[in-house]
C-alpha cells in the first residue's frame, strides 16, 4: 500500500476547498507503477518506519487535502501539531511532493536528524532526488524496485521525476527487513547470541551492552564462539567472575560484590581496577 497525495476534490491540481472533501484526495491505494523511475531510501530504517507513519495518518486525516497553490499549508499546521498529521485540526493542503517533503522534515524533528530537518518545503518532482539524496537518501533505480512493491520497505519514497511522489507504507514479501539489535537464542535453544544492527556478533571478552533487547544494561562475557557464558567464568585476563545464572532479564550478566560482601548486579564497574565508575 502506498499514502497517495494526487488531486483536489474535483479532479484537479488547484483552486478546490481547503481539507480532503471526498477522502480521495490523500488517500492510501494499492501501490501502482506510475511508472516510477527511481525508489528514495533512508539507510536507518527508524526514518522509513516514521515516512510510513506519517504518511498513513495525513492520508486518514480529512483536514488535509489536496491544492498546488496551497501546497505548503500541511507544512504549517504540521509543525504546530507536534509534527504529527492526525493532530492537526485546521483545514490545510498539500501536494504529493510537499507532502512528502513536509514528512521528511518532521520525521527529522522526530528522531533529532538535522539532515532531515533541512529539506526544503518547497521540494518538488524535479528536484527530490537530489534534495533527498543530499539529505541522506539512497536512490535506487533497479527495475526490482521500480516495477513492482515485492521488493519495497515502510518508508521508500516513490518518484516519478517531474510528475509525481508517493510513500510506501510495508514491506513486500521479497523486503530485505533490517537486523533488529537484540539477544537471539542460538540453535539449540538454550544458548544465547547477542547480534548489532550490521549483523555482526558479540564475542570473545567482556561487552557492554547498554539496554538491551531481551535483557538489561550491563557487562556480559562472550565465548570466542559469541555464546553468552553464565555461572563461574574466567575471563581473558584469568580472573573468575560470577555471571548471574537464572533465567530471565538479568541471565548472563556479572554479578559482583560489594564492600559489604553483598551480591549485586553489575553497573558500569572497572573491571582493571575492581570499582564503579
Amino acid at each position: 500500500m502506498i499514502s497517495n497525495c494526487g488531486h483536489d476534490e474535483r479532479g484537479k491540481y488547484s483552486g478546490g476547498t481547503a481539507g480532503d472533501q471526498t477522502g480521495e484526495e490523500w488517500k492510501i491505494i494499492n501501490w501502482y507503477n506510475r511508472p516510477w523511475n527511481v525508489v528514495l531510501r533512508y539507510p536507518d530504517q527508524r526514518v522509513g518506519d516514521e515516512l510510513a507513519h506519517l504518511g498513513k495518518a495525513a492520508a486518514q486525516n480529512d483536514n488535509v487535502g489536496y491544492d498546488q497553490n496551497q501546497r505548503t499549508t500541511y507544512w504549517t499546521h504540521l509543525q504546530a501539531s507536534n509534527y504529527d498529521p492526525a493532530q492537526i485540526t485546521v483545514k490545510c493542503e498539500a501536494d504529493c511532493s510537499s507532502g512528502v517533503a513536509a514528512n521528511v522534515k518532521a520525521a527529522g524533528y522526530r528522531l533529532g536528524i538535522a539532515a532531515l530537518q533541512k529539506v526544503s518545503k518547497d521540494m518538488y518532482t524535479g528536484n527530490a532526488r537530489s534534495a533527498l539524496v543530499k539529505a541522506g537518501f539512497q536512490a535506487l533505480t533497479e527495475s526490482k524496485y521500480l516495477t513492482s512493491d515485492r521488493y519495497l520497505r515502510p518508508g521508500d519514497i516513490l518518484l516519478y521525476e517531474g510528475h509525481h511522489m508517493a510513500t510506501n507504507l510495508d514491506y513486500g514479501d521479497l523486503a530485505d527487513k533490517p537486523i533488529v539489535e537484540g539477544f537471539k537464542m542460538a540453535q539449540d535453544g538454550v544458548r544465547w547470541w547477542y547480534q548489532y544492527s550490521d549483523g555482526s556478533y558479540a564475542k570473545s571478552g567482556w561487552k557492554w551492552l547498554t539496554e538491551a533487547t531481551g535483557g538489561t544494561s550491563g557487562w556480559y562475557l562472550f565465548d570466542d564462539d559469541g555464546y553468552m557464558l553464565t555461572g563461574y567464568q574466567k575471563d581473558p585476563t584469568g580472573e573468575y567472575f560470577f555471571l548471574c545464572p537464572d533465567k530471565g532479564i538479568h541471565e548472563g550478566q556479572c554479578m559482583i560484590t560489594d564492600e559489604r560482601g553483598k551480591l549485586c548486579i553489575s553497573g558500569k564497574y572497572d573491571f582493571e581496577n575492581h570499582k564503579y565508575l
